[in-house]
């Protein structure tokens, strides 16, 4: 014996119209989803956007962090000749410190404007993206410390036989930037390649840093709200 569903015996559902009550649903074809990384970067795009944001304003904390943290150093710590020639230091001072040193440069006999990088001029140089850095001695303290100048050398003529304090932040030469062409630009003007030895980057004191704090501090504000979106537990875009 047959029967006839009436309109009331149907019903509407998630399955589509009109059909049949207690009938099977069956496979839908959303349910079938390839595998795959693919597949599932098509459905959390908005995760990986945050995600991206995230490593990016990491990457720009990151390369702040130091500069602000030298920033924040006031009074140089104060080291002698006698110190960097017994291989010392004071008590507690570690590289990206604030140092100070009172010396005499001592380039080369035979420095000249057109030799500056060679053995005669005794003048190191290491330039990457057009920013030259220069490195040389102090007479008190020979190849046991150097001194970093950026962008341009010191009048030397002015100098010449006088003491005077160098200031900067402490670093080696394992450590300074540009590590890979550094020490090509040593050697090539015989200057000491060890990466044990200080190096005293002069230029840019904290106070210079200081003035950049409220770019800094925008950096790591927003850094921190990228974490924040990154947890956010919805996928979805602000809208």
């Amino acid at each position: 014996m047959t029967t006839r569903q009436t309109g009331e015996e149907r019903r509407e559902g998630p399955e589509g119209p009109d059909r049949p009550v207690g009938a099977s649903s069956g496979p839908r074809e959303e349910d079938y989803r390839m595998p795959g990384l693919r597949t599932w970067m098509t459905r959390n795009v908005w995760l990986l956007v945050r995600l991206g944001m995230v490593i990016i304003f990491t990457f720009g904390t990151s390369l702040i962090a130091d500069q602000f943290s030298y920033g924040l150093e006031f009074n140089p710590i104060e080291v002698t000749t006698e110190q960097i020639n017994a291989g010392e230091l004071p008590a507690g001072a570690e590289i990206g410190d604030y140092m100070r040193i009172v010396g005499t440069a001592g380039p080369g006999d035979g420095l000249t404007p057109e030799n500056v990088g060679t053995e005669e001029s005794g003048i190191g140089v290491s330039a990457r993206y057009s920013v030259p850095y220069f490195y040389f001695r102090l007479e008190e303290t020979g190849d046991n410390l150097l001194i970093q100048t950026g962008n341009s050398l010191p009048n030397f003529s002015e100098i010449e036989g006088d003491q005077r304090a160098w200031e900067g932040s402490l670093s080696t030469v394992g450590t300074v930037i540009f590590h890979d062409t550094t020490q090509v630009g040593l050697e090539r003007a015989g200057l000491p390649i060890e990466e044990r030895i200080p190096v005293i980057e002069v230029g840019e004191t904290p106070e210079t840093y200081r003035t950049l704090f409220p770019t800094y501090t925008v950096v790591v504000v927003v850094w921190v709200l990228s974490l924040g979106w990154l947890l956010w537990k919805r996928n979805a875009p602000f809208a």
